[in-house]
């Protein structure tokens, strides 16, 4: 971490020859703010050649600057990337992080401006939790931070004895980072193949706004939470009658637990995704309303060994309803999507070196992902990481079959300060 350092000021004061002047002036301890960062290097290949994409995946330099600062009870925190990416051809910059936090009342904490945002108990898993992601930074293997994408929000926690409460109120909608064929190809139902960034149409994008809620208490060593939200689907699920990926209206009230259970951490979530602009299931460029349930549990296995495992089911609502009014020559969707995963954890005794190995598989859709990966710090300063991101499957319009073209080796090493 670096320290900016402002001069200090001296105030003169009324001074006589014939006293201590020395101590009658007044010296202000030197003030500063903090910048910390990093500077990273990231290579990535596909494993095979691919006819929408370049070999190369992943190949960027990327300098991160971040500062907090607190002045008259206010934090200000600021972050932002400024990156060079050979696979899109350029430099970009972003603000990850702009914001002010601060308190009105002794309960009540305000946030305002761009900030990362999570709530619920899934480890990759998202029911409640309708923040935007950026799942081209996830499988093309930047580091995990960069699934979580920015939101220009205003957020307001207030506690109480008998629960406390976020609110969040996103004034434009912030959408997910959706795969768009620009780095990663995928399944276009309309074009019934695998497109890329040939094939890469206009979005039609709304301008409402986005309210999600969030009550929450720990009781007795257990974590109780309620969710609502407002807004929309956060991917291009819907088509316009013109056949262009919108994003139609979404409404989802859901709960979860999460509490100690046997040798290890239990965790239940449920959501009720209601789809506004198609409520009963009879519009067939709408996605129809669905639940989502979730159960998991994590505990050490043996001495710095943890294993964790998650089931979740995707339950379509109103399914007769979407099979009579599907297009001709369609494919039929399943009612129920089921995935398992599960997460091997293993650190050396030092903490520096980390193994982990997370796996995806839907015993429905008979299709999955594996992301082994490897941490390893040097030092305070260095740090290197590395994985694959492989998906199989048997048929190409399944979820995670359509990346299969994608699969890639990654590398990252990083100088922090």
């Amino acid at each position: 971490m670096l320290l900016l350092q402002f001069p200090a000021t001296v105030a003169a004061q009324d001074n006589t020859l014939d006293g201590d002047w020395g101590d009658d002036w007044g010296i202000e301890e030197p003030t500063g703010v903090p910048v910390y960062g990093f500077v990273e290097a990231a290579m990535g290949s596909r494993l095979s050649s691919s006819p929408y994409h370049q070999r190369l995946s992943l190949a960027e330099l990327r300098l991160r600057l971040g500062s907090d600062y607190t002045w008259q009870g206010v934090t200000y925190t600021a972050k932002g990337d400024l990156a060079y990416d050979d696979v899109a051809g350029g430099w970009k910059g972003r603000t990850r992080e702009l914001n002010a936090q601060f308190s009105l009342l002794d309960n009540l904490d305000i946030k305002a401006g761009r900030q990362i945002l999570t709530w619920g108990t899934g480890d990759y898993l998202f029911l409640n939790d309708l923040f935007p992601k950026d799942w081209q930074s996830f499988f093309a293997g930047r580091d995990d931070e960069y699934l979580k994408a920015p939101s220009d929000a205003l957020k307001t926690s207030a506690y109480f004895d008998w629960f406390n409460v976020d609110l969040v109120w996103t004034p434009e909608f912030d959408s997910d980072r959706f795969i768009s064929g620009e780095r990663l190809s995928f399944f276009n139902p309309l074009a019934g193949e695998l497109v890329g960034p040939e094939q890469m149409t206009t979005v039609d994008k709304p301008s409402g706004d986005e309210i999600a809620i969030r009550l929450f208490k720990t009781v007795r060593g257990t974590e109780w939470a309620l969710y609502g939200y407002d807004g929309y689907f956060k991917s291009p699920e819907a088509l316009t009658e013109q056949l262009v990926p919108t994003f139609s209206g979404l409404q989802v009230v859901g709960a979860s637990m999460r509490r100690p259970f046997a040798a290890g951490i239990i965790n239940l979530e449920t959501a009720y995704h209601r789809s506004t602009d198609d409520p009963h299931g009879g519009q067939p460029l709408v996605p129809n309303s669905q639940w989502r349930f979730l159960v998991g549990y994590e505990q050490e296995l043996m001495t710095r060994f943890t294993g964790g495992f998650q089931a979740y089911l995707e339950h379509l609502s109103d399914y007769s309803a979407l099979l009579d009014n599907l297009p001709a020559g369609q494919d039929e969707p399943d009612q129920n999507r089921l995935v398992v995963t599960s997460r091997l954890t293993w650190q050396n005794e030092a903490s520096d070196l980390t193994l982990s190995f997370f796996t995806f598989y839907s015993p429905t859709a008979n299709d999955g992902y594996l992301r082994p990966t490897v941490d390893y710090r040097l030092n305070d300063h260095w740090y290197i990481a590395g994985g694959l991101n492989l998906f199989f499957g048997e048929q190409q319009q399944t979820f995670f079959k359509q990346f299969n073209d994608n699969n890639n080796l990654y590398l990252r090493v990083r100088y922090a300060f």
